[in-house]
């Protein structure tokens, strides 16, 4: 492939490389599409990935408001942190408090 100075070239030179450039651009990316449509027949699968739906840790008492416990605490939560309570006090699944340790 030759070499190409292109701060020797004129801008109308300039604009017609950029053009030759775009459509060889548009060309790979169609190849390339058309390789991944074909790909994604013969698996079947999907490339996006799914989240995974995580069960409610946290759960207002009185008006059923639920929060994962992942990313920033839930704002009914907060006021309620703020107001003095505890986060454990909202949890769904409570561990048991009679001082036994759980069979193995």
């Amino acid at each position: 492939m030759p070499t190409l100075d292109i701060k020797s070239l004129s801008v109308p030179e300039l604009l017609a490389l950029r053009e030759d450039i775009d459509k060889q651009l548009q060309a790979h990316r169609a190849e390339l599409q058309a390789q991944l449509a074909q790909i994604r027949s013969v698996d079947g699968k999907t490339s996006r990935v799914k989240g995974i739906k995580v069960p409610a840790k946290y759960r207002h008492p009185k008006t059923g408001e639920t929060w994962t416990g992942r990313g920033g605490v839930a704002g009914w939560l907060a006021k309620e942190i703020a107001a003095g309570r505890k986060r454990e006090d909202f949890l769904i699944d409570k561990p048991a408090r009679n001082g036994r340790a759980k069979a193995k």
